[in-house]
């Protein structure tokens, strides 16, 4: 929100109450499906919700490290039945622009779909952030480690470094993938390097500790340097003892960057979406912006769903019903998987639900009670 400004209220969040109002929402995701959850839990069918994206699944990104270095189920699920199980919309479908002088966005086919109120959950490009590396965050990333996996039973890979390019990552899943790769059970070395004074420092010195603990019983090397570098398949460690780092392979965080969506303001170095603390796209009317590609600092799961919630519950106040704008308050809380025993709880524990790895107030229990079902019919 802009200095000065004064704290939004029902009135003048609310408009056209009447009417059905048209919610576009532009993304498939995490942050998407959490938004339409909630929505409906809020309003029921009382708003017609389109959600248009190009990929046919939904593919919960937090479990992509695990699935594919042996550790848990794939669940992807069909957008198409998810829309159909929310009552929604869906366009299968890439955006090309936003024209908020005419409510709508412009698709490639250019088609075009019109909108009351826009909400942008695109997600965050990735790019890698070195050369000649595994490079997690998406399928392509996940395949390779998988490939790894098999190189590592094999004999061919017998040592790994996973390296944090910087602090402004979600840094979670790469100490993930080293836990597990370290736990799998051949013989390996594993090698961490990140930007931190200690292991997982954000969530505090007692959760630090703890997997700290966690690192040293896989017999993981664990390197805090404030910036390190690949080249020449070697890591370089400016400032520690060990000047380089060699390894078989080498496993990266990729850099984010924002959606890139003509008609969408960006900021920054990095072209993200601005928004206020009501989700509120800085510069955009009638818009709203949830998950990775806002300008919120941090990157995970379980962030981009509180964001969706506080954005659904002040879109049913926009559009008139009996609902309080809410402020986004971050929470932050996570679940780091070893590869051996139970998971680590990570933050602000609430409540069993929150050690769960899926994210989500109403996506998780959505998706695991699909899960369920589909075991159920399995057998």
């Amino acid at each position: 929100m802009a200095a000065g400004a004064s704290r939004p209220t029902v009135g003048d969040m609310t408009e056209n109450p009447t009417a059905a109002p048209e919610i576009l929402v532009v993304g498939g995701g995490i942050a998407a499906l959490e938004f339409v959850l909630a929505l409906r839990d809020l309003v029921g069918d009382r708003f017609r919700v389109t959600i248009v994206a190009p990929e046919p699944d939904f593919v919960p990104r937090p479990m992509l490290v695990a699935e594919r270095l042996g550790l848990g189920e794939p669940l992807p699920r069909p957008l198409s039945r998810i829309a159909s199980d929310l009552g929604c919309r869906l366009v299968p479908a890439s955006v090309a622009s936003v024209d908020p002088a005419r409510r709508r966005v412009v698709l490639y086919s250019g088609d075009t779909l019109p909108y009351d109120t826009l909400v942008l959950a695109p997600g965050a490009r990735t790019i890698p952030a070195f050369d000649g590396v595994i490079s997690l965050g998406d399928a392509d990333g996940a395949g390779a480690l998988e490939e790894m996996r098999g190189e590592i039973r094999r004999g061919i890979v017998r040592s790994v470094a996973f390296v944090a390019p910087t602090l402004t990552d979600w840094l979670l899943p790469l100490y993930e993938a080293a836990l597990i790769t370290a736990n799998c059970g051949d013989p390996v070395h594993v090698s961490l390097v990140t930007p931190e004074h200690r292991p997982l420092e954000l969530f505090g010195a007692e959760a630090s500790a703890t997997v700290a603990r966690a690192l040293d019983a896989a017999g993981i090397e664990f390197i805090g340097v404030e910036r390190a570098t690949v080249s020449a398949g070697a890591v370089r460690l400016p400032g520690h003892s060990r000047g380089t780092l060699t390894a078989d392979r080498i496993v990266s965080l990729p850099l984010l960057r924002g959606p890139r969506l003509p008609g969408v303001p960006s900021t920054g170095l990095y072209g993200l979406i601005p928004v206020d603390p009501y989700g509120r796209v800085d510069g955009l009317p009638n818009a709203y912006a949830v998950g990775d590609a806002t300008d919120f600092p941090l990157k995970q799961g379980g962030i981009a769903c509180q964001q969706a919630d506080a954005v659904a519950a002040n879109i049913a106040a926009r559009h008139g019903a009996d609902v309080a704008p809410t402020r986004f308050r971050p929470l932050l809380r996570a679940t780091l998987l070893t590869g051996d025993g139970p998971p680590i709880a990570l933050g602000a524990v609430t409540d069993e639900a929150d050690t769960a790895k899926l994210p989500g107030r109403y996506l998780a229990p959505y998706l695991q009670a699909h899960a369920e079902a589909a075991q159920l019919v399995a057998a």
